[in-house]
């Protein structure tokens, strides 16, 4: 049976990456679909990329092993989206670029920012990745009965495949299935759970017996330093999240793309609370002491509560959460190193012209390397896969908060300190990241973003200090003069 509802959603799955690939005429349609999107596609797309199988698999394991203060903070969630309706969409769109180095490129004015840009984009993406092909993993594994090695490898073909047939136009129209696949697979257990656990009230108490301490703000573990920390990291990560970015560009116009996110933040509240936070309860009072490792939670759950035939269908809509946010990062990489890095960086300095076909193509062949070295990386067992994807978002944040908040604030901020302040931030919590793997004291206290973001942070405002501000360029110089010339209180 699981074998029978996986394989029907993945022929829909390759059968919408064919049509998508048969209605590509060049770059735009392959990296920003058109830019053809309204209010309701936009929001099924965005609410998918961010509910990812990490967010789901890891988002159970976390909440369940630390406490229900390991939830994505729902203020810092919030105040994330927040910053990005207010000060990114409209001018991410109204630049006209394909990718968020594209957009600093031209702020800057700078091809060694736009550079490294698309160098951290493809690097994040990679990391992002180990823990969507782990979870699509350890999915497989309980739906198909298949070694957990052949499920990555699975896993990773069908990511790769349809993402370099089809492109975002593929990626977006596939998250709005995977979006019902999703939300189908969680709903299926609730009801269940709810007559043999209880509802919120009677597993929160129930809960809070098993593991003392579980409801309260620091968990089971975390000290004071970690939960802020944490809070940051999450409110910083969801304001530079890439696959929300980059879905901005795909929108009709910037209108669109603003108000596809009060939306969004909506439906991903409801299921953080939901998906997260009482499914982690329950798995806390009920299947985790059989579990081999925290990240089996919520198979474990589906295969106590559910019979064969709705475990399988809602393992595929994990399966599904965890396509909807991979296609988005394989995107995201192909198109910045294409983009960014080949067109941008190395063939327009030399002069070099090349068909946009061909970029595409280079794309696709992007989209390829960055799948297979992710499949091997995702190999070993290094950490919980929601930990995996938090140090991802801390890399995010360090290398473009304050360079995207400044460059779209302010006139002032040079070339230099952008990059300097990218560099800087990127390289500080690498180096730390390093150091709480590895298990070292000093990296335990804070999340790794945190020292990055405060270096960033700092090498923005004195390198500024000393340097010229940056003249735009391109989309963005446009986008800045039609802006500067818009009424006070005219349209947003």
């Amino acid at each position: 049976m699981g074998l029978a509802i996986f394989t029907g959603y993945l022929a829909l799955v390759v059968a919408l990456g064919l049509l998508a690939s048969r209605s590509q005429r060049g770059s735009e349609d392959f990296w920003v679909a058109g830019r053809r999107f309204g209010v309701p596609v936009l929001v099924l797309a965005n609410v998918a990329a961010i509910m990812h199988g990490g967010s789901i698999l890891s988002g159970v394991a976390a909440i369940g092993h630390f406490g229900g203060v390991a939830a994505l903070p729902f203020l810092a969630f919030a105040l994330g989206i927040a910053v990005l309706f207010f000060f990114f969409a409209r001018k991410l769109r109204q630049s006209g670029g394909f990718t968020l180095p594209d957009y600093l490129g031209d702020r800057y004015g700078s091809r060694p920012l736009r550079a490294w840009s698309a160098i951290v984009v493809a690097v994040s993406s990679v990391v992002y990745l180990v823990a969507q092909l782990r979870g699509m993993a350890f999915i497989l594994e309980s739906l198909l009965d298949v070694p957990f090695l052949w499920g990555l490898a699975l896993g990773s073909v069908i990511f790769v495949g349809y993402v370099a047939l089809g492109g975002l136009l593929a990626v977006v129209w596939t998250n709005i299935a995977q979006f019902f696949f999703m939300w189908c697979g969680l709903l299926l257990i609730a009801p269940v759970l709810i007559q043999e656990v209880g509802g919120w009230t009677a597993v929160m108490l129930e809960v809070e017996r098993a593991a003392p301490g579980w409801t309260s703000l620091k968990g089971v573990s975390w000290g004071w330093g970690y939960v802020i920390s944490w809070q940051i990291i999450w409110m910083l990560a969801y304001c530079t999240r890439l696959e929300l970015v980059t879905k901005m560009y795909a929108a009709r116009d910037s209108r669109v793309a603003r108000l596809s996110l009060p939306w969004t933040i909506l439906i991903v509240l409801l299921f953080l609370l939901y998906g997260n936070m009482y499914l982690g309860a329950v798995a806390r009072i009920t299947v985790w002491d059989g579990l081999a490792s925290p990240d089996q939670a919520y198979v474990a759950l589906v295969s106590a509560y559910l019979t064969p035939a709705l475990a399988a269908f809602a393992l595929t809509g994990i399966a599904a959460a965890a396509m909807s946010t991979t296609d988005s990062l394989l995107l995201m990489a192909g198109s910045a190193l294409a983009h960014d890095l080949v067109r941008k960086c190395i063939d327009e300095p030399r002069g070099v012209q090349r068909d946009e076909k061909r970029y595409v193509w280079i794309s696709r062949a992007t989209i390829v390397a960055v799948g297979a070295l992710a499949f091997v990386l995702a190999i070993p067992d290094v950490a919980l896969i929601l930990r995996i994807v938090s140090f991802a978002v801390a890399i995010i944040a360090a290398a473009f908060f304050f360079p995207l908040i400044a460059g779209m604030t302010g006139r002032r901020v040079s070339a230099q300190a952008a990059l300097a302040s990218s560099v800087g931030g990127v390289a500080v919590t690498v180096a730390w990241i390093a150091g709480a793997l590895s298990g070292q004291d000093w990296a335990q206290s804070l999340h790794p973003g945190i020292p990055g973001l405060v270096v960033s942070g700092a090498l923005i405002a004195v390198v500024s200090f000393f340097t010229p501000p940056a003249v735009a360029v391109g989309g963005v110089a446009m986008a800045e003069l039609a802006d500067w010339a818009r009424p006070k209180g005219g349209a947003l």
